[in-house]
Order: structure tokens, then sequence, then C-alpha cells
């Protein structure tokens, strides 16, 4: 059913249109008038609270002329991107990291339909290309160059898939899953710096 018609999966399975009219002081009648039904009210729901297009545009990246040393600009870039991902034990905030934690109830549907999966795969290609710029800034500004076989959209699926694994255990843990003594932070800027040495090298 899930490619054939919009279907709400999840915890937006579970929203009350009622209960969500009442908390704004309007009657159930005010929201089939609008989306003519409790399952198209959450199918729709879902839709916008999973959308993040506008939160991937508003990315901030460290810019690589603030710093000397190329190590330097890539320790900021990726725990500027430690700090935008989720974190345990904190109250939820509209957010792109309490976003994309709800997102994640989502995707075990995503294995079996295509209406799911489609706009989060598409955001996630908006987000590589935006790494991708800001890479192929930072390789002109150190004077740097990929190394052969290597392309800029590969550092940024490196990089795509690295920063979303680690949010993975920011969820869980504030602490490094293996060293207790450094930050969950430390996940992302060792492996970030790893990945840009293994990907770059001398003009």
């Amino acid at each position: 059913m899930l490619d054939n018609l919009a279907i709400a999966v999840g915890p937006f399975a579970r929203l009350d249109a009622g209960a969500v009219a009442e908390r704004d002081r309007k009657t159930r009648g005010a929201i089939t008038n609008l989306f003519g039904s409790q399952a198209s009210f959450q199918a729709e729901t879902m839709a916008l609270a999973l959308s993040a297009g506008d939160w991937i545009a508003r990315i901030d990246y460290p810019e690589p002329a603030d710093y000397q040393a190329a190590d330097a600009w890539v320790e900021a870039l990726f725990a500027g991107q430690s700090e935008r991902g989720p974190t345990h034990g904190v109250k939820p905030v509209l957010s792109y990291a309490f976003l994309w934690a709800l997102w994640l109830s989502a995707v075990p549907y995503g294995l079996w339909s295509k209406r799911v999966s489609q706009p989060s795969v598409a955001e996630f290609a908006r987000w590589l290309e935006s790494l991708e710029q800001v890479y192929s800034k930072a390789l002109g500004h150190f004077g740097m160059k990929l190394r052969e076989g290597v392309t800029l959209n590969d550092l940024a699926c490196a990089t795509g898939s690295l920063i979303e694994g680690a949010w993975l255990n920011q969820c869980l843990s504030t602490r490094h899953p293996s060293d207790s003594s450094q930050p969950i932070s430390a996940v992302l800027r060792r492996s970030g710096r790893l990945l840009w040495q293994g990907a770059v090298e001398p003009a």
C-alpha cells in the first residue's frame, strides 16, 4: 500500500487530528475541511515534518580562508557537523537534528516504498552537492588536489555517510563509544581528518 497512496507511517500514523485541533483551539471540522480526512492529515503532516530542504540550504560551513592549515579547517568542518546533529539527552526542539532523528522512525518503511524513500534521497543528494562545493573551495585555498581516482562526489559521499553514521551514536551517547574520556564529537573530528588525508595530496 505504501507506493499506491499517501500513507502515514511510524509515529505519524498515531497523530490525532482531534487532539491537534483542540490544542490550537479549533474544531475537528477545521482539519477535515483542509485535508478531507485524518489519514490525509497524517500523511501531509509527515511529508511536511520530514522535509529538510530549507535546513540543508542553511548549513553554515567554516570558511577555508579563516584557517592557515587544512587540518584545522577539516577539524572545524567535522566539529560543526557533530554540533549540527542530534545529541543524546537533549529536549526536543525544532531543529534539523530533531527532524533527522524523527526521520529515523520512517527509515524502515523506505525499504519497501519509493514514495517514502525518494524525498530523503533527493535531499541527501542536495547536501552532497553543497559538500562538493565546500571541498572544491578548500582544495583551491590550501593548494591541494584529489588523489588519482578520487572525485569530489566520492569525497562528498564518504563525508555524508560518515556524518550520518556518527549521528546514530550521538543519539545514544555524549561520549566516544570506545573512549569515555573523549566527547562523542571526537568520532567525527578524527574520522573526518583520516578521510581528508586519504583523499587529497599537495597540488
